[in-house]
């Protein structure tokens, strides 16, 4: 084989390989969940729906990619295979996302007391 010929021969196959690195690459793009806040994160079969499971941070395995969000302010998740909903403020992305206030949520940790912080509630009707 002359040089020529693998010249041209690399070069196709440089051509037909282009393709698939730009679609990796798009595929990275996309958010995912890095890590998780809380020590677990439970895992809903649909927004606002039953509780099927959880996670905690040492079982965590990611990055889990994130599919969708809902208008009740829950995320998407593919987790092994499978697709669940999470809480936007129970992870961390690598990328930030615009959460709704969760006007009905009930905090079950004992938090610091601070003065104030501007913002907060303004989204919820009374």
């Amino acid at each position: 084989m002359t040089l020529g010929k693998l010249i041209l021969l690399g070069s196709a196959l440089a051509v037909l390989l282009l393709p698939l690195a730009v679609d990796q690459a798009r595929a990275d793009d996309g958010v995912q969940v890095v890590s998780l806040r809380s020590e677990k994160v439970p895992l809903y079969d649909k927004p606002n729906g039953a509780k099927t499971g959880e996670v905690t941070k040492d079982t965590f395995k990611g990055p889990w990619r994130v599919l969708a969000s809902s208008p009740e302010g829950f995320l998407q998740v593919e987790v092994e295979g499978k697709t669940y909903w999470v809480r936007p403020y129970a992870v961390e992305t690598n990328k930030p996302i615009r959460a709704p206030a969760d006007c009905g949520g009930v905090v079950a940790l004992r938090e610091p007391k601070s003065g104030a912080t501007r913002g907060i509630g303004e989204e919820c009707k009374k």
